[in-house]
């Protein structure tokens, strides 16, 4: 699973993990709005180097090296280093790249908000994140003040999880939107990833807000290759994907519209180092996250993740387009 967004992990495992993995992970160079309020007392933007990280995978590293090119063209020592999961991130966030840590990460709102949320208030703390993205927002800006950083504005392009059929499962049986199975007679077997039938937006998610009856559960993978190709062969009539996944409409899938709004808002955005922040900064970055669409993530997604190409050069050539570079 790209992004832990079924369940958080405890604020325990997160410091272990984070304790015993150093973060001497591969590091590269990438290539080469208005500013808006932040809710964060953020101190004087540094004058050092500016060190971005990325999640191990593509649409991440993509963001990363977005963010990197238009802080070196606001005249700024960038570079990007694939550090992996956010249990190793997110600390290194908090501490900046003054104390070997990282300034900047490509986040998701409200897996963010979520794991701060564990992390400072327990595995049992009631969710802060919810479909409602002012409310996600100004909580993810409160947590996020409290480790010394700061969120910047969300951008309309979302990573969310989301719930597939085959096109011509969905054109049999006229379904456009998970409240559509809510009537479909037939039997339906959902496939996911292992923790999905205790996972409240996964299954107990769509048989609580959508009444849907499951007639089993097969565990595959979280929205990787398991899910499509059951979804292909008909082993499962419903899996879960990720929104801006590139292999939906490679495998010939759809996106049943998520009508009653079971998941929570996951819009990218920018977060940094609350002691490197800046007006020039959070001006590059809210750009970049403003330009940004849904469907420029998953046009995105293929280049770097189905057709091979390089995160660094697609994110330049998106810039380019979008006047940004």
């Amino acid at each position: 699973m790209r992004k832990p967004r079924l369940g958080t992990f405890g604020t325990a495992s997160a410091l272990a993990v984070a304790a015993a993995l150093t973060l001497a992970a591969c590091s590269s160079t990438s290539s080469g709005g208005t500013a808006a309020s932040t809710g964060s007392t953020a101190s004087a933007a540094s004058t050092g180097p500016i060190v971005i990280a990325a999640f191990n995978f593509g649409e991440s590293k993509i963001l990363a090296n977005m963010y990197a090119d238009v802080l070196k063209k606001a005249g700024f020592d960038v570079s990007v280093k694939a550090l992996g999961a956010r249990e190793i991130v997110e600390p290194a966030l908090e501490k900046g790249s003054k104390a070997g840590g990282v300034d900047v990460v490509p986040e998701y709102l409200s897996t963010f908000t979520e794991f701060l949320n564990t992390k400072q208030n327990g595995a049992n703390a009631p969710a802060q994140a919810s479909p409602d993205e002012a409310a996600t927002l100004t909580a993810a800006r409160t947590l996020a003040a409290k480790a010394g950083i700061t969120v910047l504005d969300p951008s309309p392009a979302t990573d969310e999880n989301a719930f597939a059929v085959t096109k011509d499962f969905a054109t049999k049986h006229n379904l456009t939107k998970l409240s559509d199975l809510a009537t479909y007679t037939g039997p339906l077997v959902l496939g996911g990833p292992p923790e999905c039938p205790q996972r409240p937006f996964c299954e107990p998610g769509l048989m609580k807000t959508y009444g849907i009856k499951f007639a089993s559960f097969k565990s595959l993978d979280a929205g990787g290759p398991l899910t499509k190709k059951a979804l292909q062969q008909g082993t499962i009539q419903v899996g879960l994907v990720f929104s801006s996944d590139a292999g939906i409409a490679a495998f010939g899938l759809q996106v049943l519209d998520d009508d009653k709004h079971l998941q929570n808002v996951d819009a990218v955005v920018a977060t940094v180092n609350s002691s490197v922040v800046s007006a020039k900064i959070t001006q590059a970055l809210n750009a970049v996250d403003a330009a940004l669409t849904t469907a420029d993530l998953v046009a995105l997604n293929k280049k770097v993740d189905i057709d091979g190409g390089d995160p660094a050069q697609v994110a330049q050539d998106w810039l380019t387009s979008k006047g940004l570079a």
